[in-house]
């Protein structure tokens, strides 16, 4: 999600690499102390215990930094498109003015949201809220493209008059209209993800003072 994130989670790789590699520099040096004392029989466990805990910590560990770094890859690409729809819903033929012509609307994209919904990078539990704006979300664009395709059917007919297609775009801009709750949804998802990510640059960032 930010830079900052990126970095603890390399950081973390890191150390987790590093403790790894130490815990296995000391049982090499411990197997070569048995090596040349065989008589002494008290380094076998010693060797065989810190060969099992860094091989089991690389493991584990290096699991979790790998899902938490797709996790990150994942939502940052969904910011990436809820700012493309944010920028898609200003464009200049969802402005308020009456058009004097037929518009061909944008149409809003959740690729990113279906594949992070897909992939499996969200935690059942951690990210049941995100999960469930992300659906009500992706149901919302499905929605409104379709009313936007519904309305140019409308508009693009050979009968409507200057006065019907002005009152379908007053109909798209009133206070309760489809295209208001849509970039409130909008609005509302991208202050939640924007939250999460403060929170988890400060813990990163904690993390590391600590």
């Amino acid at each position: 999600m930010t830079s900052a994130a990126t970095r603890w989670a390399a950081y973390r790789r890191t150390v987790v690499t590093a403790v790894s590699y130490g815990l296995l520099a000391l049982a090499f040096v411990l197997g070569v102390i048995w090596f040349i004392s065989p008589d002494n029989s008290r380094w076998e466990p010693a060797v065989n215990s810190l060969t099992l805990v860094a091989g089991l910590t690389g493991i584990f560990v290096e699991r979790l930094t790998a899902e938490a770094e797709r996790r990150t890859e994942v939502l940052r690409a969904v910011v990436d498109e809820l700012r493309e729809n944010t920028r898609l819903l200003s464009d200049e033929r969802f402005s308020p003015k009456t058009p004097t012509t037929r518009q061909v609307y944008p149409r809003l994209v959740v690729s990113a949201v279906d594949l992070a919904l897909v992939s499996g990078a969200l935690g059942l539990h951690r990210d049941a809220e995100l999960v469930g704006l992300l659906h009500r979300w992706r149901d919302t664009v499905h929605l409104f493209n379709r009313r936007l395709d519904l309305t140019e059917i409308s508009t693009f007919s050979n009968t409507i008059s200057a006065a019907e297609l002005a009152a379908f775009h007053r109909a798209l801009h009133r206070e309760n209209s489809y295209f208001a709750a849509t970039r409130e949804i909008l609005e509302n998802l991208l202050t939640h993800l924007t939250a999460e990510a403060v929170t988890r640059a400060d813990s990163a960032t904690s993390g590391k003072s600590a």
